[in-house]
């Protein structure tokens, strides 16, 4: 199987060893078996999945080694990236380049199965309702939901280290956030550096658990929400379509 350059791994997960990047997919499938399982749901029984933010696809492509039986869609913003996987994706798998917001290009009720690893972690809030009430729109009732956002453990680690280390002017920013994110239970910064990779809207933002499960709610059931204990990881969500 090939693996993609080595920028694009970097765009990702932030290093330059493509081995364990490719590695990461298939820990990822066990991750997210295991959470299922955690949930009361199957792996395996799910037939249509869209990996939405896909990236070059570690995801998409180790779950179609894992799930054969499975119809995959990858999604993602950044056409290089995309442009990739759909050169080296089994052809069955259905790939395309998305705008930066809805609609999708789904029908409705498309998926039973989708996931969303490291997308919510990123957009500010207007950005994060609009993808949650089209993600509604595109999964069947009954199906589910998988996502990640930065939690409490993330943040800790942000503060401790990267606010600490940081110049006056950030460490300033920080407190604002910090007041913003335990009041609202969300709070997105954008003063990270990513403007430099990605476009400006997309930083770093942060969920308190209560502001998951009361915002969220308005969209989908909130079925677990398993945060981190690893400084820096992120919190897992499992939500399940309602009508």
């Amino acid at each position: 199987m090939s693996t993609p350059p080595v920028d694009l791994v970097q765009r990702v997960v932030g290093i330059d060893d493509v081995e364990a990047y490719e590695r990461s997919g298939f820990e990822l499938v066990d991750q997210l078996r295991d959470l299922l399982e955690r949930s009361s749901y199957d792996l395996a029984h799910f037939r249509d999945i869209y990996d939405f933010g896909s990236g070059p696809g570690r995801l998409t492509r180790a779950l179609g080694e894992r799930l054969p039986g499975a119809r995959l869609t990858a999604t993602d913003i950044d056409e290089e990236a995309i442009a990739w996987l759909a050169g080296n994706a089994p052809p069955d798998v259905d790939v395309r380049v998305t705008p930066w917001l809805p609609p999708l290009p789904f029908e409705d009720a498309a998926f039973d199965l989708v996931i969303v690893i490291s997308v919510f972690t990123h957009l500010p809030a207007d950005y994060q309702d609009s993808w949650l009430k089209e993600l509604h729109r595109v999964t069947r009732p009954g199906g589910v939901v998988i996502a990640t956002v930065h939690g409490e453990a993330h943040w800790r680690r942000t503060w401790e280290v990267d606010f600490k280390n940081a110049p006056r002017r950030v460490r300033l920013r920080s407190k604002a956030l910090a007041l913003e994110r335990w009041l609202r239970g969300f709070a997105h910064w954008r003063g990270d550096g990513w403007e430099r990779i990605f476009p400006d809207y997309y930083h770093t933002s942060w969920h308190r658990p209560g502001y998951v499960r009361r915002h969220w709610s308005r969209w989908f059931e909130v079925v677990r929400h398993e945060e981190a204990t690893v400084p820096g990881t992120h919190d897992w969500i499992v939500l399940s379509h309602r009508e």
